[in-house]
């Protein structure tokens, strides 16, 4: 125990905010955890375009990172639509997988990792409330759909296309799929992807592991009755798995014009990463009582990225379906993340020789069943009852699958802003008439969107003794008060009163100097 209180000392979080430390807990929940983001850190790594040991370093060092300086269980590491924005970006300027390709891809991570930082030195986590969860869904399943069509190459035994667009794909395919497919290939992959779906069903939070068991089984069923020249079926080969893996992003004239032309979808993913990231923290706030920080949890991405640029990683976020797994296993502190970066490092130690015979099929497989376990009905299906969240989610997964993953995050913000404004400037209006008087109670936001609503309703009532109740108004801003004031200044005061209750000083005051010589009463009432 003396330990663990010195670790407490050492670490932003405190098992007294988390709830009570189980060592035991924490420590099986790293295990499932870390068993589960080695296949994902290798289908990751090939869907960035890199080798596989650098998803594996990515599960180890992204998440260390992010669980040390985090405040809540969200498991960090390799995500898949950070690890989709990474192929496309670097892509244009190397070959996948080669060494300047790695090097591009080191940088962009650096990039990201100092953006998420300068997002957390403005303060901005705050911000990434307001993006809609219609936008998210939205993000969710187009790039899930993305991930599906990717992982066709690798099914089918493609020779890679270059191009994300299913249209594309299907023409290519169409065209001499005789020719095209491996036959092999394609029996390995369908069988992983089979398994997954069957699984998933009664153990959904293993699907993903059993089926690479089943898939990897059935390759070498496959190759053991086949000769490599009939099947021509990729393996991935040996990783050259370091436990030290240091790296230095190059900074010449030549790679900082790349970093500047990837600078747009380095803010992107930054972006899409944080924003990933504030779901899985709201989520955990509703379904736990974590004491969770939401500005360390920003600072926690930026640091993990930033960092992950020096030890041979590539930019990660936080995790959905690993953060689940980690709740459902009663994981409640930061402790569960730290362990499985330490358990991967030792699995891949004493495994790395089985890995080396993985054929490539059942990674697209995998790949495959992670874009298909993206595409919930049961979200999908609850926004048919709201148009605008409907409109949202629909715009956002058009601009996702067709313009590009850029076009449909800023497609996402967009609607969300406009959605919020829209509600936002929506009043609960309640009207008590009582013969030449009238109270009104108003709730909601009062600001330059929303005080139209108000100034219509007290032209209205002009000739009518008014007591307007402000007392639970939300939020009002100058332009309102403005506004008020110039509406009763117009107003017939005469034979006429008007009351004005109020709980905030500030406006007491600006409202007292903006009406004085006006017959204006106020009632102030402090909030307790």
């Amino acid at each position: 125990m003396r330990y663990l209180r010195l670790l407490s000392e050492l670490i932003p979080w405190r098992p007294s905010q988390a709830g009570e430390l189980k060592l035991t807990t924490e420590a099986f929940a790293a295990v499932v955890a870390a068993i589960l983001v080695i296949p994902q850190g290798i289908t990751f790594a090939y869907l960035a375009g890199l080798p596989p040991e650098y998803g594996i370093y990515t599960s180890i060092f992204v998440t260390l990172f992010a669980s040390l300086f985090g405040t809540s269980s969200m498991l960090g590491g390799p995500n898949t639509a950070v690890a989709v924005l990474i192929g496309i970006t670097v892509a244009p300027f190397a070959g996948r997988g080669s060494p300047l390709y790695i090097d591009y891809v080191i940088l962009l991570s650096l990039m990201v990792g100092l953006i998420q930082l300068s997002i957390w030195l403005l303060r901005g986590g705050k911000y990434f409330q307001y993006l809609s969860p219609a936008a998210i869904t939205g993000i969710t399943v187009g790039v899930g759909i993305i991930l599906i069509l990717s992982s066709l190459d690798g099914m089918l035994g493609l020779t890679p296309s270059g191009t994300l667009f299913f249209f594309e794909k299907l023409f290519v395919m169409a065209d001499d799929w005789q020719s095209l497919i491996n036959p092999y290939s394609f029996t390995i992959g369908i069988t992983t992807v089979i398994a997954g779906i069957i699984v998933k069903i009664r153990f959904p939070r293993y699907a993903i592991l059993i089926a690479m068991v089943v898939g990897y089984a059935t390759g070498l069923l496959v190759m053991g009755i086949f000769t490599q020249v009939d099947t021509e079926i990729e393996l991935l080969g040996h990783i050259p798995f370091q436990a030290l893996p240091l790296s230095t992003p190059k900074m010449d004239l030549e790679y900082l014009l790349v970093g500047l032309a990837m600078l747009p979808n380095a803010i992107t993913i930054a972006l899409i990463g944080l924003a990933q990231s504030m779901v899985i923290i709201k989520h955990l706030r509703s379904d736990t009582d974590q004491s969770i920080n939401l500005d360390k949890e920003v600072f926690a991405q930026g640091i993990a990225n930033t960092l992950a640029a020096f030890f041979s990683s590539f930019a990660g976020s936080g995790s959905f379906n690993r953060t689940a797994l980690n709740l459902s296993l009663g994981a409640a502190t930061p402790l569960a993340g730290i362990l499985s970066a330490f358990i991967v490092f030792i699995l891949i130690d004493t495994l790395g020789t089985l890995l080396s015979y993985l054929p490539m099929p059942v990674i697209a497989g995998t790949l495959m069943l992670v874009g298909i376990g993206m595409i919930k009905p049961g979200e999908i299906a609850r926004l048919f009852s709201w148009t605008g969240e409907l409109l949202v989610f629909v715009t956002t997964l058009f601009g996702i699958v067709f313009l590009g993953l850029q076009t449909g995050l800023i497609i996402a913000f967009i609607l969300s802003l406009i959605l919020f404004v829209l509600s936002a400037s929506k009043l609960d209006i309640n009207i008590k008439k009582e013969d030449e008087s009238v109270q009104i109670r108003v709730e909601g936001h009062l600001f330059y969107a929303s005080i139209d609503q108000l100034s219509s309703l007290l032209k209205r009532h002009r000739y009518d003794s008014v007591l307007l109740d402000l007392s639970v108004v939300s939020y009002m801003d100058l332009s309102a008060t403005e506004a008020l004031a110039k509406d009763l200044q117009n107003r017939d005061t005469r034979e006429t009163t008007f009351v004005i209750v109020l709980t905030s000083r500030k406006l007491l005051d600006h409202f007292q100097q903006r009406l004085e010589g006006m017959p204006v009463e106020f009632v102030y009432q402090p909030s307790t």
